[in-house]
């Protein structure tokens, strides 16, 4: 196809190709995140050809490839993708490990503006232009530049309420979506999730298509815990200053612009301000839901 649409975390993002060879494709994960609608939040142009990035160009950013092995992180390259500011815009250059065809991708950003660019190095005629990285960094600078949240944690909805957990990697994100899920809850995303504030207050959360057959799914925000594991149920409130630096760590960020940061702190100060934030000593069984859902 010539283009098609998604709709994530209520933002509209056409995909349009810019060459009458080039077809664009979804993946499986995407699917059901497509919508017919015509009012667009951004359109990204997308071509074939070398992703080159101009020598005035200034690198900003550069993050190696890492996967999670066993739970560890290890680095499998130095190079994976890098940020450059050219004027105005922002140009983010990156491999695409997981493909045989795609060698790489050159995304231009501009700011204020609602439509970018999107360069694949390419073998075939037809790609998807929303595949790892892509996915991960065009949701990033689309909700960073809108002053939303991207952040690593699992939200569940359960009986009217909507509760994120979040912490770094191992504190039990997974495991406490797969507890509440298997007691009925709804399960919006187990790794990451979009924040975004709601007309008239509050903040609803949001899950952005990683996994195959993935359903949009969207919740009230109601309350935050910061977990780790522990002997038994125990949660304790957390004063502002805590709770900002707490879900701030657990953010997916690129810290090189002022703009962007000062941004993300401001809508993260409103958040904490207005959604309860606890720690949480948690045991991995049934036992956490009714603690849980008598500690709000």
């Amino acid at each position: 196809m010539r283009s098609y649409t998604l709709k994530i975390a209520g933002y509209t993002i056409l995909f349009s190709s810019a060459s009458d060879r080039l077809s664009l494709y979804p993946s499986r994960s995407q699917e059901s995140f497509i919508t017919n609608d015509k009012k667009f939040d951004l359109v990204i142009n997308v071509s074939a050809g070398k992703a080159s990035v101009h020598s005035s160009s200034k690198p900003v950013f550069r993050a190696p490839y890492v996967e999670e092995i066993n739970g560890i992180p290890v680095k499998k390259s130095d190079r994976f993708w890098t940020v450059y500011t050219h004027g105005e815009y922002y140009l983010v250059n990156t491999t695409i490990p997981l493909s045989d065809i795609d060698r790489e991708a050159l995304l231009t950003i501009r700011p204020g503006e609602k439509s970018w660019d999107l360069v694949i190095d390419t073998e075939s005629e037809e790609v998807n232009p929303f595949s790892y990285p892509l996915d991960g960094l065009i949701i990033y600078y689309l909700a960073a530049l809108n002053g939303d949240i991207f952040i690593h944690g699992s939200g569940v909805e359960y009986n009217g309420r909507g509760y994120l957990f979040s912490g770094p990697s191992g504190r039990g994100k997974t495991t406490l979506a797969s507890i509440f899920g298997k007691a009925g809850a709804r399960v919006i995303h187990d790794d990451r999730l979009i924040i975004r504030r709601i007309p008239g207050g509050g903040f609803n959360m949001y899950n952005t298509p990683v996994y195959e057959n993935e359903e949009s799914r969207s919740s009230t925000l109601d309350f935050i815990y910061m977990i780790d594991h522990g002997s038994d149920n125990f949660s304790s409130a957390t004063g502002h200053s805590e709770s900002l630096a707490a879900v701030m760590s657990n953010c997916i960020q690129h810290n090189w612009n002022t703009n962007l940061i000062g941004k993300l702190t401001g809508s993260l100060l409103e958040l904490v301000t207005s959604v309860p934030v606890k720690k949480l000593l948690f045991v991995p069984d049934i036992t956490v839901i009714d603690y849980i859902a008598g500690d709000g």
